[in-house]
């Protein structure tokens, strides 16, 4: 049977479940019963997402069994049908799920801090994602307005070094080609303008009577020069999130792990584009200032433990070189920050303190000064 990506949870049925666990599971299955949850909001930006609970059947053994999944489909909103669409998000997300899941893959590494994924697939006006549902295992999402403690911003950038780890180890066996093609395709990030400029507009008016006020009109000429900081600060090169803040992650009960989701920005570039966008759409300013170094070393003693289980040759880099690159890339965390401003006021997601926090801890750094005595006559 063919199992073609779906429009939306209306076009579930009990064949094409059956179909889709048969190809999990490995065997024939029978759906006995099968339920649809919508949330009560939306789940994600870019995308619907809906709550499959199953009753089914294995052939082999008659055993009942059961499973609890999220469905994610393309947005109904056009608009953000056409953002996508421009950018090639979901055929980014889709290929990074059966990217991790091929045969190759699971040779460098078997288990990742992302969601087991039952499908991915995508058409022309079509997605479906199928991925367990991490709230039957207490996973949840914690966004904290004033920002993510130490112990958060840690335990989230160690789940990416594990994944910054063995994608790395990847493209040092096997290349770009074939599982990671669609991932090394050139980003076509200059859609990020979109949200860019209008938000350089409102940190204008929002700082107006400032010294940053006059920073940010300076800046509004400067969004490619911005957005190339990552490529003329190259560090290492692997799978990256693209979009990592506290909203694209669930901490375990405890917070002691995470599971990463929301793929769709993923693309390869520097791991650091990553470490940037969770210390400024996420982490306490407060943070950084104070434990910048425990941050990174403690995310380095993660990279390099992935790396020595698969080929301790492969450290190319040290802690000292990742650190001088973090300073380099300061320009990008800001981007991130600033395109995601409007969507975390409207959503609540960000206080004053904490933006101003942010802006704070830039310019101690001299991040705006030297940017703009870089390119500021261009």
């Amino acid at each position: 049977m063919e199992l073609p990506p779906l429009k939306s949870d209306k076009e579930i049925s009990q064949r094409w479940l059956e179909e889709m666990l048969a190809r999990k599971i490995g065997c024939a299955v029978g759906v006995k019963f099968w339920s649809v949850r919508l949330p009560e909001g939306r789940e994600g930006f870019l995308s619907e997402v809906a709550f499959v609970e199953i009753q089914y059947e294995e052939e082999i053994d008659r055993k009942d069994e059961s499973c609890q999944l999220v469905f994610k489909f393309l947005p109904h909103d056009s608009d953000l049908q056409s953002f996508m669409a421009k950018g090639g998000l979901a055929e980014r997300e889709v290929e990074f799920y059966k990217f991790i899941s091929s045969k190759e893959f699971k040779v460098i590494h078997t288990e990742l801090p992302v969601p087991e994924v039952y499908f991915a697939d995508y058409s022309e006006d079509a997605i479906t994602l199928v991925l367990r549902d991490l709230n039957q295992d207490k996973y949840s999402s914690v966004i904290v307005r004033d920002g993510s403690t130490l112990d958060q911003t840690k335990t989230a950038l160690r789940a990416m070094a594990i994944i910054h780890g063995a994608g790395y180890l990847y493209l040092c066996q096997y290349g770009k080609q074939n599982n990671l093609a669609t991932l090394a395709a050139e980003f076509r990030n200059d859609f990020y303008d979109q949200f860019f400029l209008p938000n350089l507009n409102t940190l204008v008016e929002m700082y107006k009577g400032t010294s940053l006020a006059d920073i940010f009109k300076a800046l509004i000429p400067l969004t490619k020069e911005i957005r190339s900081t990552s490529h003329r600060n190259p560090f290492l090169e692997t799978v990256v999130h693209g979009d990592l803040w506290a909203g694209q992650l669930l901490y375990s009960h405890d917070q002691q792990a995470v599971s990463v989701i929301d793929w769709q920005f993923c693309h390869l570039d520097n791991p650091v584009s990553d470490l940037m966008s969770m210390f400024f759409m996420s982490t306490d300013p407060w943070v950084l200032e104070n434990h910048l170094p425990e941050i990174l070393e403690d995310y380095w003693k993660t990279f390099c433990k992935v790396l020595e289980k698969g080929d301790g040759d492969k450290i190319i880099q040290g802690l000292e070189q990742l650190a001088a690159n973090v300073e380099d890339m300061w320009m990008y965390g800001f981007m991130f920050l600033a395109v995601s401003l409007h969507d975390f006021l409207n959503g609540d997601n960000i206080s004053r303190d904490r933006l101003d926090g942010a802006m704070t801890f830039l310019e101690r750094r001299g991040v705006f000064s030297k940017f703009l005595a870089e390119f500021g006559d261009k």
